[in-house]
């Protein structure tokens, strides 16, 4: 699998939404590819911060000021 397949499978193998065959090349890829992990470590921290309980309390603090 290149770079830009598993870039642009990302999203989709972190919701689990793929064949276990191409979970499977991703996993292989990203044992071997420094440059996607980061990219996969970088997603994983965006929505980590997005669905933060942080998050969500100042998103519902700011509805109530309004």
């Amino acid at each position: 699998m290149s770079c830009r397949d598993t870039i642009h499978l990302i999203c989709w193998y972190l919701e689990g939404r793929l064949s276990s065959a191409v979970e499977t090349e991703i996993k292989r890829h990203l044992e071997g590819c420094s440059d996607c992990r980061l990219v996969l470590e970088a997603a994983v921290n965006t929505l980590d911060c997005y669905f933060s309980p942080e998050r969500a309390a100042a998103t519902a603090d700011t509805f109530r000021a309004a």
